[in-house]
């Protein structure tokens, strides 16, 4: 019998049990991926389209054309569609990013060849109806006003703004008199030019019924097949160098948000995976030394993170947290303290232990499942990789010692280059 007196022993994961992709290509040029897994009868639709906001020639064409395809169709009006999908047991999710928009359906199996008629109804002949329009800007104008008053929402978005420039659609900060500016042919126009066949993929995933291929062939094929040659991307100038900070006064605010990082590179850069984890080591999960120090040992704030995001041209480092306004200077000098100690202090062995089998346990969870399996996938074609990508990670997390994490953070993580943003009240 085993000694329940003690632990199991601890070992990071061989490999991932990867679902193997089955590619198609349909009439109209769509690529469609299917992920057949899971026991429940039961399948998601993601249709990836390259339409996000880097491709709009005006701020929040690409968001409003997304969030209201659902709004109504030549044949359907928003509240049909929604009786439907409440009668189907469907749920549909629009998702407009800086660099895709994602349009996902879950539906179950015996209601498939109904709901995928009603996806692709949506997706081709959206008609954006005026009041309609007028009343979702509306509403998200209230919103951003709203948020304008929120430290961490002025925190996010000044940051981007100082890491990307105040004219590129990765850095353009929103201003209440966008809202009022997007007219309904920006929409038809923009859903013409974008939401394509020749501009999309498409990933179906779970238990897929032996008919699936030909529903999916019937119902999507008939989407706009526009090649992705007609449709080229704007071309924008990125910020490259320079150090910006700026601090936004709210005499009101009881917190001051802090963020600080730098315009890096993404998931294709070869030293993707090493900064990875050692943001990991810096901010990157509860027992990191951020939240160490300035959770644990200082008390100044409930939560901080740091991380790296990719997008498709571009990528970025950040650390955000908010924190008492009397200590937000404290808490800011903590923080350059930490970046300082990843690149001088290596990790002890503990730290190390720690590290590795939380990122190696969370990686695991991430494929738990189909309709995990196609998020992760999504990502590889979204950046024209491979499974091989995640391998190396793996690889990368069992090899890296503490010396190359003090490395990599030399290489990227010097205080010359950061971007800084505080928001709040000023230290008394």
């Amino acid at each position: 019998m085993p000694d329940r007196t003690q632990p199991p022993s601890r070992q990071l994961i061989a490999g991932i049990p990867y679902i193997k992709p089955l590619g198609a290509k349909l009439g109209n040029g769509l690529p469609v991926y299917f992920l057949e897994g899971g026991t429940e009868e039961f399948v998601k639709i993601d249709l990836v389209f390259f339409a996000g906001s880097f491709f709009q020639n005006k701020p929040l064409v690409s968001f409003a054309t997304t969030r209201l395809l659902r709004s109504g169709t030549s044949a359907k009006s928003r509240l049909e569609i929604n009786e439907l999908l409440d009668y189907y047991s469907a749920h549909l999710q629009l998702d407009a990013q800086k660099d895709i928009v994602s349009v996902s359906m879950y539906v179950l199996n015996k209601h498939l060849e109904p709901t995928l008629a009603l996806l692709a109804m949506i997706l081709q002949d959206p008609v954006f109806p005026e009041d309609e329009m007028r009343t979702f800007l509306k509403n998200q104008q209230q919103i951003h006003i709203i948020n304008q008053k929120k430290v961490d929402h002025l925190a996010r978005t000044y940051f981007g703004e100082l890491v990307y420039g105040e004219q590129h659609p990765y850095g353009y900060r929103l201003k209440p008199e966008n809202f009022d500016m997007v007219e309904r042919e920006d929409l038809l126009a923009f859903h013409q030019r974008w939401f394509t066949a020749g501009n999309a993929f498409c990933i179906v995933s779970g238990r897929l019924p032996a008919k699936m291929e030909k529903m999916i062939a019937t119902h999507l094929g008939n989407l706009s097949a526009h090649p992705i040659e007609t449709a080229k991307p704007p071309q924008f100038q990125m910020l490259t160098s320079g150090s910006r900070k700026v601090k936004l006064e709210m005499p009101e605010a009881l917190q001051s948000a802090i963020r600080i990082g730098k315009q890096l590179f993404n998931r294709t850069h070869p030293a993707f995976h090493r900064f990875k984890i050692a943001n990991a080591l810096l901010g990157g999960y509860f027992g990191s030394r951020l939240m160490q120090n300035i959770r644990q040992e200082k008390g100044y704030t409930y939560g901080i993170t740091s991380n790296i995001i990719s997008l498709v041209r571009s990528g970025y480092f950040f650390i955000a947290t908010q924190v008492g306004a009397d200590v937000s200077e404290a808490a800011r000098e903590e923080i350059y303290r930490e970046l300082k100690n990843l690149r001088e202090k290596p990790a002890t062995p503990d730290e190390m232990e720690s590290l590795k089998n939380y990122l190696s346990g969370s990686f695991l969870r991430s494929f738990d499942g189909p309709f995990s399996q196609a998020e992760r996938f999504k990502e590889l074609l979204v950046f024209g990789l491979d499974h091989s990508h995640y391998d190396e990670y793996l690889q990368t997390l069992k090899t890296i010692t503490p010396e190359l994490i003090m490395a990599t953070a030399a290489d990227y993580l010097n205080e010359d280059g950061m971007m800084e943003v505080v928001a709040g009240r000023r230290d008394s």
